[in-house]
């Protein structure tokens, strides 16, 4: 049996600074969540990315892209888990993405060419 998933639109987060209120904003950007699953992204109602619980996807970055596992997805976030086991754990740290910035760092992801811009980039770090 096929289950259909409803798109729903991707807001910002409503934020408050020096008291002033700023209410969540529609974005570009509308998902298709199968809780614990899949999501697939679309921008402007094109799909641009489509990752499956166990994916590799973009959490930061900074000179590097920081790329880890997808361990859950939900509405409102996906979790993602670096790759390497620090402090003693059985696994790496946990990032959790709001739908905003997970859309954001991964509409129209590529890992081959994430992968080729770190390794590209570590010759100059």
């Amino acid at each position: 049996m096929i289950k259909l998933t409803k798109i729903q639109p991707v807001y910002t987060k409503e934020s408050k600074r020096w008291g002033r209120v700023y209410p969540a904003q529609l974005t570009k950007y509308s998902v298709a969540v199968d809780r614990n699953r899949s999501i697939q992204i679309f921008e402007n109602g094109l799909q641009t990315a489509s990752f499956n619980l166990g994916d590799t996807a973009e959490y930061g970055s900074y000179n590097l892209r920081y790329l880890g596992q997808i361990i859950q997805i939900s509405d409102k976030s996906v979790t993602i888990e670096e790759p390497y086991k620090m402090y003693g754990k059985d696994h790496g740290r946990r990032h959790r993405l709001s739908m905003n910035e997970f859309c954001w760092r991964n509409s129209g992801f590529d890992l081959a060419k994430a992968v080729e811009w770190n390794r590209e980039e570590s010759m100059y770090i």
